[in-house]
């Protein structure tokens, strides 16, 4: 019995393997400069999978969907994973090309399979990658099919670029959290230069770790995670 609880946290049920793409291995203590908007993913959505009762009891209905939304490189798709890790749910991170199709019917028929594949391996966490690619304002579709102008009545939910989604995506009881994830400020690029130098075999004093956060201004998180641009950065 031992064995098989253990063969239970490492085996990804088969029903997830037809849309997902690799999903990245990590917990919320590997992302550093993200504390806010990281508890603000306990509260919507950590605690209503581990305390239902919570919030039956208050009458409250946990959020039905929520939208990470910020410039490239922020964490978005990270976040998620460790979400899932953090939730021990199943996770399936799934790529906007993988859907679209200019075939007529193709690209509804693979969103509402999705969406029946997440809830056959329920619970579950749907996180849909550059979904601005699936529903931009309608009317702005380059395709001679419309193609996006028909997804946008049969599928709502999240995105990167939220300026060029359509505003019907965007009103209430579509998404009930929107999260913005902006550029790291100097205080999380702080956070982020002190974690990845802390597991790098180089040294770096408070006075070199200063100057950095000041030459990391307007880098994203991503930029500013790369080795290789904090030893470049160091020397």
């Amino acid at each position: 019995l031992h064995h098989f609880m253990q063969a239970l946290t490492v085996i990804r049920p088969s029903g997830l393997n037809e849309f997902g793409s690799r999903v990245p291995s990590v917990t919320f203590s590997d992302l550093y400069g993200l504390n806010d908007v990281i508890q603000e993913l306990r509260a919507c959505v950590i605690e209503p999978f581990h305390h239902p009762e919570r919030y039956i009891q208050l009458g409250i209905m946990p959020p039905k969907g929520i939208l990470l939304h910020g410039p490239t490189g922020v964490g978005k798709t990270m976040l998620c994973s460790a979400l899932a890790s953090e939730a021990g749910v199943n996770f399936m991170l799934v790529e906007s090309s993988q859907i679209r199709s200019k075939i007529v019917g193709e690209s509804e028929k693979a969103i509402a399979k999705l969406f029946a594949q997440a809830r056959a391996n329920s619970p579950c966490i749907l996180f849909i990658d550059q979904i601005d690619m699936l529903l931009p304002k309608r009317g702005t579709s380059q395709s001679t099919e419309n193609t996006s102008d028909r997804i946008v009545t049969s599928f709502l939910t999240a995105t990167n670029r939220i300026e060029t989604m359509d505003p019907a995506v965007l009103r209430p009881g579509r998404f009930d959290e929107r999260i913005h994830i902006p550029l790291p400020d100097s205080t999380q690029r702080l956070q982020i230069i002190k974690g990845i130098s802390s597991k790098m075999p180089i040294s770096l004093n408070d006075q070199e770790i200063n100057e950095l956060v000041q030459q990391t201004d307007k880098w994203s998180g991503k930029k500013t995670n790369k080795e290789n641009d904090i030893n470049d950065s160091s020397r």
